[in-house]
């Protein structure tokens, strides 16, 4: 047992004498990414896209609402067959337009996702370059709350961050 103790002890003994030189920073991940000037770029294309999205989808909701109130005014005047037939289209044309709401949900968020990446890609290579440059073991991001203390030590990174990717 003492044995097992003493040889703790001197694994230990190394990473304590170590821990006086460990560097660690801190950066707000959200507040660079606001500055990044590719987001205006991104914002555009996102609206036109979007803006296509909604013609779109107005247009299929235009078509409904016409079928359906042209449904209604005559409903009453229509064998049952015809009603039944009517109905069954008007649900189908629902569903439709449901599914075509739903994808083309999907699709923006992939679509933002994929135009986002590269910008993120960007930073989380400038955050290596400055961990790896200026010798951090670890550089943290404040922006998500995962810092429960800071230390009079700790050292705030982003300005060079922002000098690596050209934006300060």
């Amino acid at each position: 047992m003492k044995k097992l103790f003493f040889v703790a002890i001197l694994a230990i003994v190394p990473f304590l004498v170590n821990a006086q030189s460990i560097k660690m920073g801190y950066i707000n991940a959200q507040e660079i990414f606001s500055l990044m000037p590719e987001l205006d770029s991104i914002e555009k294309e996102m609206s036109e896209y979007n803006a296509k999205n909604l013609e779109y989808m107005q247009a299929m909701e235009q078509e409904f609402s016409e079928k359906a109130e042209k449904y209604e005014q005559e409903k009453d005047k229509l064998p049952d067959a015809i009603r039944k037939v009517t109905e069954e289209e008007l649900q189908a044309m629902y569903q439709r337009y449901q599914t075509a709401y739903q994808t083309l949900q999907a699709e923006t968020q992939k679509k933002q996702a994929e135009l986002i990446e590269p910008v993120n890609q960007r930073i989380r290579d400038a955050i290596e370059k400055v961990g790896k440059k200026n010798g951090y073991i670890f550089i943290f991001d404040i922006s998500v709350g995962s810092i429960l203390y800071k230390g009079d030590n700790a050292v705030d990174v982003s300005s060079q961050v922002k000098k690596e990717l050209g934006i300060l």
